[in-house]
């Protein structure tokens, strides 16, 4: 033990030290990065990438951690009844893991989680020392050594029951036993004050004492504890606004709000800050930390405030001041916790056929109050209303793990409240250490990581994939994520209580007597439906309900953790620390993809994310600020109720119904079509009135914030492009968004930012397409409607609202009138981001890699006098197509010649690298084509397939280099998602391990017929399970997720639903895995490079923002920032992208086998067309040969663009043959064969798996980029 605890102090002592010489370093531009470069040229560890064992093998289980989930489930019960104060089963349910699941506790459970599990006894009404006593013995017999917590913990419970000569003996063990100082035992997370404060009762109650340690073991003792109460609870490091900033604050007028119930949620959310002197006198991370904490509590205050007010006012009770909606749900509340509070009383004492499922769900019950559980049940199922395609409803199994999952979250906020001084101010530290920018020195960045890697001692578990219901990940907290089958219990009872509890009134008429009556029905109901043919458990709105909904739908409910923050976002330090200061998040937004979690564990546990998530910091350092001129114009538009520019116009009365047809009873297609048209103008009232629901958001988080900064936390999906977390109001919303949105620090614009600001302007206008000089003259052209727009933007001549970003355009207008009217633009101080975006960033990308002339000038990577246009490029080609084949008679070119503009093409173009099919390119083109008038409707279809057809072949014409690299992007994807790795071949038997190296033929002796393969070369597919994985230039792995449905049965009480089963391996979904491949590692070059450019603009002090591939910063530094952005690009290119990727599929799927299918001659003897066959066994088209440039050349051309470039291939179908035939035999008999394949025959045999060589480079010279003023522009 003493070994174990002085190896951890001395890494912390170290770590320690490294924070203090690395902080008293001179920091390049005081709070930016020391070196960009240390980023990216942080000596990798160890291998060059992260390889873990395939999820075919069971060695992928027990390295990877990844946590059963019958284990997960009895972990999260353990912890609820730890948590409720139920030791006595809990004590049970530790000692049942340890008697049948021993091998899997050695591997799982650490020493947070018996921390956590001593921490129940010790906090118990009357503290269980004895039983500490015996666990931290356990603890010892299991392999794990007691830490500074387990001590303090044991010391706590015997200090609560004056066990002093206890206290005593533990300590004098603690000091001759282990490392562990009195210092480090006070400072423990598990001591509050009141503990703490026990120390002092209990050294004055010790005696004198023969043995020497104890007098000095004791000064230290007090000493330790005179400092730590002296400290006081944390000290805050900053204020929030100090006199002048508070003088600043704007009280604005309030927004008529719709009577959506989640906007009414979301401004009680907001109520903390509204007042301008509270939040000027706070401290901003305290404010932000009381953000975060509220929850469902304050919704259910606020509705007894309006109770309890209108009671005093002498309300009668069917007014109560309340809307109807909000009466009614008052009445569901008070109906629903009386029966919660009987069903936790059943849960103590049930017994029989329910008693098991009590058991399950009944501790989780116990974590909140009744009151709280019943208004996050309500808001919660309001919340899902018309979700999932269902009208006037939800899917059951939806609705119970959705309140399952808000319960786990609230706990866990309320887990945070209680968090005791010590760890908010530890937290605190980190914070600053951020917010002074010493943690963009990467040498402080690595040491505060390893002292957070110190301080959670065990190795993580791999629990969930989503990652953000937890609370923070505390040194000594133990919070496992509750599996999905404990969130849909737990959220069908409430589910199941509050259906009971929710009526409505109707007024109806007494049969007997005619009089007016007021009946309750149900106002919600179970019941079945089917959908896309399957049958489908959903929870009903009653009609009256929907009615009254009708105006006030309750979608979107925000929820208040995910506002922008006040603060710094906490640093991402590790995959799983940053973000909120409470809430734990994951740095990449996961769903249903285990393996994608592990690996990004593994590459934060091994240091290889550090210039990721440094990346991430950066975007989240930004600080931003409300637009007070933009808010006041939105604000007195979305008040007049008229539709002006993307706010939709107020719904005062219900849009005009078709008169009902004549023959509405006689003539099925009549009622039909009046039934349809009816639906259509009912929804797109529901849509306007959802929009506008929008938009209020959108308004009242902008009002709260009006006069605070905002910082936007992000994170990144699982090809690392970053997204803020904050999903009302940021910079990656609509127009109005953006418009609403400027920096927070002002700079002035100088000569060249003036200039830019004026391009800038132009630009949100839709003048884009012209050159610098002619943009900047359309600004100063347009100089009195610019004027007119900002004195009169609503009452003038509204000439920004004809832009094509309208709200952008006029925050522009703001701030070159102000500029202008200045006299001095040069010195004027602007706030607004200017805006360089890149052409067709994927075909950029593409260029670079293929290194195609003719396509890097049509996405200038190369310099041109003016911007190219890849959109007017494609359509010239495909109207010369046309043009020449209609000359040729060809009737559908004939209908089409001189109808293709740039807008026809512009949005298949821009989708082609992303993965758009033919069918999705198709329907965009329709949707084009039916725009104009002079095509015939019933032709559109037919013209959208043949133009389609003619812009793929333009496509693979301009970029043949992207069109060759996809094609082997495809071809890789295919060949790896078919492969299976050596060592399941062998532990199956179907590949001898003697020899290795030889394909091997599968045959059917009669020792082999006797045991059931799971799966064969003929049918391989319920093993192949082997997803593409690959690592950017930044060292952040990548795993595709597409994996067929894994589905598990759980039982609740409204119904059994089926949810995602983590415990099974899933085959890779072949088809999916191979057409996605090309458009994914487009998306994550294009992350690298935003993610490097960040790094690299902070390290010269840029202020930088970014959405995918459009990067923002000052009016005055987007020279430098397009400097940055095309060194950046350079560099990135500069690598061998693509042989890196070769050389790493190498490596990490060395000794895979695939299986191939060849046909036998009738002799038996010689295989026929042995190449092509083998191609045709995974799909692939045959490679061009002399037949095939017999064939018409268009078409040729078309099919290669269409099948290489886009991944359109018809036999992918034959993937999703289901693998679960009995195995074939090498030659099949000659009557099976018959049947099945017209008397032909075939042998399956596993071989090595191959790819092909990389297509060869054009000659494009990537570092003409430098001197490309297009390039992002």
């Amino acid at each position: 033990m003493s070994l174990l605890l002085r190896a951890r102090l001395t890494a912390t002592t170290n770590s320690m030290r490294l924070v203090r010489v690395a902080s008293q370093r001179p920091l390049l531009l005081g709070n930016r990065y020391s070196s960009s470069a240390a980023a990216l040229e942080d000596p990798p560890v160890a291998p060059t990438h992260v390889i873990l064992p395939n999820p075919s093998l069971q060695a992928f289980r027990y390295s990877s951690r990844v946590l059963p989930s019958t284990i997960a489930e009895q972990f999260a019960i353990l912890n609820a009844c730890i948590r409720s104060g139920d030791m006595a089963r809990a004590e049970r349910i530790m000692k049942e893991l340890h008697r049948t699941k021993s091998d899997e506790m050695k591997v799982f459970a650490d020493l947070n989680m018996y921390n956590t599990f001593l921490n129940g006894f010790a906090e118990a009404p009357r503290p269980m020392s004895s039983e500490c006593l015996v666990w931290i013995d356990n603890m010892k017999l299991y392999g794990l050594s007691p830490d500074v917590d387990s001590y303090a913990i044991v010391i706590k419970a015997f200090l609560k029951t004056d066990q002093h000569a206890a206290v005593r003996a533990f300590l004098r063990e603690m000091h001759s036993d282990t490392s562990i100082t009195v210092q480090e035992l006070v400072k423990s997370n598990y001591l509050d004050a009141n503990d703490v404060a026990r120390f002092r009762s209990f050294i004055q109650n010790t005696p004198e004492s023969d043995m020497a340690e104890v007098p000095e073991l004791l000064a230290e003792l007090e000493s330790a504890v005179d400092a730590s109460l002296s400290k006081g609870p944390g000290s805050a490091t900053a204020t929030a606004t100090d006199a002048a900033t508070a003088a600043s604050y704007e009280v604005a007028p309030e927004a008529i709000p719709t009577k959506a119930m989640g906007v009414q949620f979301l401004r009680e959310q907001l109520v903390a800050l509204q007042d301008p002197a509270k939040v000027a006198s706070m401290d901003p991370y305290e404010l932000q930390l009381a953000l975060e904490q509220q929850g469902y509590d304050v919704a259910m205050q606020r509705l007894e405030h309006m109770k309890k007010e209108s009671i005093e006012r002498g309300d009668t009770l069917t007014a109560m001041n309340l809307t109807p909606l909000k009466k009614i749900m008052w009445d569901w509340h008070q109906s629903t916790v009386p029966l919660i509070v009987a069903e936790i009383e059943q849960c103590e004492k049930t017994t029989g056929r329910l008693s098991s499922e009590r058991k399950t769900y009944g501790p989780f019950l116990k974590l909140l109050k009744p009151e709280t559980l019943s208004m996050i049940t309500m808001l919660e199922l309001l919340r899902l209303h018309n979700s999932s395609g269902i009208a006037d409803g939800m899917k059951t199994a939806r609705a119970v793990i959705d309140v399952g999952k808000a319960v786990e979250m609230e706990y866990n906020a309320m887990q945070i409240k209680k968090a005791s001084s010590k760890r908010v101010s530890g937290n605190r530290e980190v914070h600053s250490l951020f917010a002074s920018g010493k943690l963009f020195n990467m040498a402080v960045r690595r040491a505060q990581a390893n002292m957070v890697k110190q301080q959670n001692t065990g190795s993580p578990l791999i629990e969930a994939s989503e990652g953000d219901t937890g609370s923070i990940g505390e040194a000594g907290e133990w919070t496992p994520v509750w599996p999905s089958s404990i969130r849909a219990k737990l959220g069908s009872v409430l589910t199941s209580i509050f259906l009971d509890a929710a009526k409505i009134p109707v007024p109806s008429f007494n049969p007997e007597t005619g009089e007016k009556i007021t009946e309750t029905i149900p106002a919600f109901f179970h019941t079945y439906q089917y959908v896309k043919g399957k049958r489908v458990g959903i929870i009903k709105f009653s009609e009256p309900l929907t009615k009254l909904l009708s105006r006030e739908p309750v979608r979107d409910t925000l929820h208040p953790r995910l506002l922008p923050m006040i603060v710094h976002p906490r640093p991402w330090l590790s995959y799983n620390s940053g973000g909120y200061l409470t809430a734990k998040s994951s740095c990449m937004r996961i769903k249903e993809s285990p393996e994608q979690l592990i690996y990004l564990h593994k590459a934060s546990e091994d240091d290889r994310l550090n210039a990721v998530l440094a990346g991430l910091d950066v975007l989240g350092s930004t600080q931003w600020r409300v637009n007070k001129n933009v808010f006041n114009v939105v604000l007195e538009a979305w008040n007049t109720g008229e539709e002006i520019a993307d706010i939709p116009s107020a719904i005062k009365d219900h849009l005009p119904l078709p008169p009902k047809p004549e023959n509405y009873d006689t003539d099925p297609k009549a009622k039909f079509q009046w039934v349809n048209s009816v639906k259509q103008i009912q929804t797109a009232e529901k849509n306007m009135h959802s929009l506008r629901c929008d938009v209020n958001y959108k308004v009242e988080t902008a009002r709260a914030f009006l006069n605070l900064p905002m910082y936007f936390p992000h994170n990144m999906d699982f090809r690392g492009r970053a997204y803020p977390i904050p999903p009302t109001l940021n910079h990656l919303g609509n127009d109005l968004c953006r418009g609403l949105l400027m920096f927070g620090e002002a700079k002035p614009l100088g000569e060249r930012g003036w200039r830019w600001l004026k391009i800038h302007l132009a630009n949100l206008y839709g003048f884009d397409k012209h050159s610098f000089s002619d943009r900047e003259k359309f600004t100063m052209d347009n100089l009195p409607n610019i004027l007119d727009s900002v004195d009169n933007p609503l009452n003038g001549k509204r000439w920004w609202l004809k832009a094509d970003s309208p709200w952008q355009c006029l925050a522009a207008c703001y701030e070159v009138a102000a500029a202008q009217r200045s006299g001095h633009p040069e010195e004027f101080l602007s706030q607004i981001p200017v805006h360089q975006d890149g052409t067709c960033n994927g075909l950029q990308h593409y260029a670079a890699l293929g290194g195609d002339m003719a396509g890097a000038q049509a996405v200038n990577l190369a310099p041109g006098d003016r911007p190219a246009d890849v959109y007017t490029g494609v359509a010239e080609m495909v109207n010369k197509v046309i043009e020449q084949e209609a000359s040729e008679g060809e009737e559908l070119a004939q209908m089409l010649v001189g109808k293709i503009s740039r807008k026809v093409v512009k949005q298949t173009v821009m989708t082609n690298v992303y993965g758009v099919t033919f069918v999705g390119a198709r329907a965009q083109i329709e949707s084009r084509l039916r725009e104009r008038d002079d095509i015939p409707q019933d032709k559109v279809y037919v013209l959208a397939g043949y133009l389609a057809r003619k812009v793929f072949a333009s496509l693979g014409e301009m970029f043949n280099g992207a069109r060759q690299i996809q094609d082997w992007l495809t071809d890789s994807a295919r060949r790896i998602a078919k492969s299976v790795p050596q060592e399941t071949l062998q532990e199956a038997g179907l590949l001898p391990k003697e020899d290795e190296n030889t394909a091997v033929v599968e045959t059917t002796d009669k020792r082999r017929r006797k045991t059931k393969k799971p799966f064969s070369a003929r049918n391989p597919t319920s093993n192949q399970m082997t997803s593409v994985i690959w690592t950017t230039p930044l060292g952040l792995p990548i795993v595709q997720p597409y994996r067929r449905s894994g589905k598990k049965q759980v039982s609740t009480l409204l119904q059994t639903v089926f949810i995602e089963d983590p415990d099974a391996s899933r085959p890779v979904n072949a088809l999916k895995q191979s057409t996605a491949f090309p458009p994914n590692f487009i998306h994550s070059l294009d992350a690298t490079h935003m993610l490097m450019s960040a790094v690299a603009c902070h390290e010269r002090g840029l202020t930088f923002a970014s959405v995918h591939d459009s990067y923002w910063t000052h009016a005055c530094n987007v020279d430098d920032m397009n400097q940055v952005i095309r060194e950046q690009f350079i560099e990135l290119h500069s690598k061998p992208i693509m042989q890196n990727l070769i050389d790493e599929f190498h490596e990490r799927y060395k000794n895979y086998k695939v299986p191939v299918t060849r046909e036998i001659a009738p002799d038996g003897e010689r295989i026929v067309d042995e190449d092509a066959s083998a191609l045709a066994s995974f799909g692939f088209a045959k490679a061009p040969d002399a037949a095939t440039d017999a064939a018409p050349p268009a078409k040729s051309d078309e099919q290669r663009a269409m099948n290489a470039l886009f991944g359109i291939d018809e036999s992918m179908a034959e993937d999703e043959i289901d693998g679960n035939s009995e195995e074939a035999a090498e030659v099949e008999k000659p009557k099976k064969s018959t049947k099945r394949s017209g008397g032909r025959r075939y042998e399956h045999t596993w071989e090595d798996l191959t790819l092909l060589p990389l297509p060869e480079k054009g000659e494009f010279d990537i570092n003409q980029v430098k001197n490309s003023d297009y390039f992002f522009h």
